[in-house]
């Protein structure tokens, strides 16, 4: 259109009209591509503050890692992350590794890769349906357990990865790069202590540990029957009976680390709560042959439930659900599962499970051809304005 009023101007000076209503339909697209320019130019600081300064996860490390805090990553990731703290037992890691049978010349000899999730992950802390596994130190005490279940009820879609190798005892195994959990195919057979000389026999204790929860809030439902609402109030109890022929001292506590993310103790059933390791503990007891027991607590959930994003060491937290677990005396683990009524952010967060893999190399490539794209556009309307004042100048003077 402007080539053709440019063309006719000399022969039809009436076309000053419609070169003057072109000029200022040129005006306002300079100003719209100006603005485009300008929100580009700052969607591509904001693509670089997401390139240079990426997110965080909710939660690097979790108490249920056997290396808190995991073996690193970038340049800092090492297996020595991990021998380092077993030379030293830290936090009975090397008990761990003993009492399934795996020595520290099979994890020295292990190989970075990735592994499925059709396999077991072990940690620290007891989940619903999981497997449980003694910790023995060198003397033969028992200083804890270690709890293992399918790794694809954590993440049924993604690889991990870490540094794989085989022992002779466990057969194949793994140690996890982000927490440093032990992974195996399948429950490592237990390890023979050298022989002793057997005590008389006794008819042994046998501890059965039962859990139930129900929502007040909703008529004293079973909570794992109905998804718990902002300001919702759940009752939790812990049964223990001794079905065995003896009396046997027991520790009652509960780990409450997963079920406080989005809920607040309201009544501590008489027990103690530890901040640091989130567990509700009671004096020890002891269960004579056919007692029963029992201790219950209650929690309200927060008035507005947390949108934060599940984590990346332990992709458990801040998944919607409250997982409550419990086993005292060696019994079975036995827990309650209470589905939690998330913000949209967690809906989203759950369907959408992550964004197209794309590095800083595509991000940055694509938003400077944006740019150049928008850069051009202005910069084109900007020179067919100059070109409209030029000929509207040389029209007045006569030289057109």
């Amino acid at each position: 259109m402007f080539r053709k009023i440019v063309s006719n101007l000399s022969f039809s000076p009436a076309l000053v009209g419609q070169l003057g209503f072109y000029a200022k339909r040129l005006k306002k697209e300079q100003t719209t591509r100006r603005l485009g320019l300008v929100f580009v130019a700052l969607a591509l600081v904001v693509q670089s503050l997401a390139v240079f300064q990426p997110p965080e996860s909710a939660n690097a490390s979790s108490s249920a890692d056997f290396v808190y805090g995991g073996l690193g990553v970038g340049s800092s990731k090492s297996l020595n992350n991990f021998l380092a703290p077993y030379d030293s037992n830290a936090t009975n890691l090397k008990d761990i590794m003993d009492s399934v049978g795996i020595t520290r010349a099979e994890i020295a000899a292990a190989q970075f890769g990735t592994f499925p999730t059709t396999y077991l992950g072990w940690g620290r802390e007891p989940r619903e349906g999981a497997s449980a596994i003694p910790v023995k130190n060198s003397a033969g005490t028992q200083v804890g357990a270690i709890y293992g279940r399918p790794l694809s009820i954590v993440n049924g879609y993604d690889d991990f990865y870490g540094w794989i190798g085989y022992s002779a005892h466990a057969g194949w195994f793994a140690i996890m790069q982000a927490c440093g959990n032990l992974v195996t195919q399948t429950v490592p057979p237990p390890v023979v202590p050298p022989p002793v000389v057997p005590p008389p026999v006794v008819p042994p204790a046998k501890i059965v540990t039962t859990k139930t929860a129900v929502n007040v809030s909703q008529g004293n439902i079973e909570a794992n029957k109905v998804a718990a609402k902002e300001n919702d109030k759940l009752s939790f109890t812990l049964n223990l009976e001794n079905t065995g022929g003896t009396a046997k001292l027991v520790k009652v506590e509960d780990v409450l680390t997963d079920t406080l993310e989005y809920s607040k103790l309201i009544d501590l059933g008489g027990g103690t709560f530890n901040e640091t390791t989130k567990t509700l503990s009671w004096p020890d007891i002891t269960l004579k042959a056919g007692e029963k027991q029992a201790r219950t607590f209650a929690v309200q959930l927060f008035p507005t439930t947390p949108a934060t994003p599940t984590g990346l060491s332990s992709a458990e937290s801040y998944n919607c659900l409250i997982e409550n677990a419990f086993e005292s005396g060696g019994s079975p683990i036995t827990g309650v599962t209470v589905p939690v009524v998330c913000a949209p952010p967690k809906v989203i967060e759950q369907v959408t499970t992550e964004l197209p893999r794309t590095g800083p190399r595509e991000n940055m490539l694509f938003a400077g051809i944006v740019l150049a794209v928008v850069t051009y556009f202005f910069l084109r309307s900007k020179q067919l304005g100059k070109e409209v004042r030029l000929i509207r100048r040389d029209l007045n003077s006569g030289t057109i």
